[in-house]
């Protein structure tokens, strides 16, 4: 295995080399300007281990370091031999996020599958359920288009108070930095609700994305006054939770390669308050 590939599901950053009059110096210079607190010492020492090195005469590759290295099982729903769909848990990102490169499904995904892995689409870290991944990159655009067109039919179930709600939300999501607010205009996001039983002060929900808006089921259903239990970005609060009481529950979709029906299911489940 060459310096340059994949280390355990996590590929290196490719970055361009300024002029320089050594290689330890242009990349330190790069870096640098990219914002990194590295030291020219420090930048030597990436490359005497093979964390860093030179791509042709203008580009090099630089291994980040990964401090948070557990590996998560990833559940198989399905499998064939270009797509797999897997049960993601809750408080995992789809990609690495900031701090965390390892805890994320496409790095832990890479490692029990291969390096060629790559997502379809994504789901927020604090949500749990189905997520179709690509084995190959060369199959990857052709399943995002799905999600993109609006092909794939998505059921989703979420625990939230016990309220009166109608059958269908419409409205105008604009994004504000890191979430959405419902704002005045064309609608561009529609979801379908239903309650599936309830206990209490608490119910089960049922969603049914329509269109594909960021957040779209966590701001309609605070829009509804039946926000998620646990979200805080859309509930109570203002900060981005781990764990929310909503699961990715049902992935449908035509395969756009061999016409076959694809249908899947979650196996994680959610539970309704205790009174």
């Amino acid at each position: 295995m060459s310096g340059s590939e994949p280390r355990r599901g996590v590929h290196p950053v490719i970055i361009a080399l300024p002029p320089g009059p050594s290689i330890e110096e242009r990349l330190w210079m790069a870096l640098s300007e990219k914002g990194a607190d590295i030291s020219l010492a420090a930048v030597r020492a990436a490359l005497d281990r093979g964390d860093a090195g030179l791509l042709g005469e203008s580009r090099a590759f630089v291994h980040r370091p990964v401090p948070d290295e557990a590996d998560i099982d990833l559940p198989v729903i399905l499998e064939t031999d270009r797509l797999l769909i897997i049960d993601k848990p809750h408080g995992i990102a789809a990609t690495p996020q900031g701090a965390f490169v390892a805890r994320s499904v496409l790095v832990q995904a890479r490692r029990q599958f291969g390096d060629d892995v790559a997502c379809a689409h994504r789901l927020d870290r604090a949500t749990a359920g189905l997520m179709l991944l690509v084995r190959h990159p060369r199959f990857r655009g052709v399943y995002q288009s799905l999600f993109e067109r609006r092909r794939v039919e998505k059921t989703y179930r979420f625990i939230a108070p016990l309220r009166a709600i109608p059958p269908i939300r419409s409205s105008r999501l604009v994004q504000r930095r890191t979430s959405v607010t419902e704002v005045p205009g064309e609608p561009n996001a529609m979801t379908e609700f239903r309650m599936i039983e309830s206990r209490g002060e608490w119910a089960h929900y049922e969603a049914r994305p329509l269109t594909g808006q960021m957040h779209q089921i966590r701001a309609h259903a605070a829009a509804l006054d039946i926000p998620i239990l646990g979200d805080t970005l859309y509930g109570p609060g203002e900060s981005f939770p781990d764990r929310i009481e909503l699961l990715a529950l049902g992935l449908e979709f035509t395969d756009p390669v061999d016409g076959t029906p694809v249908v899947a299911r979650s196996r994680r489940s959610l539970a309704l308050p205790a009174d």
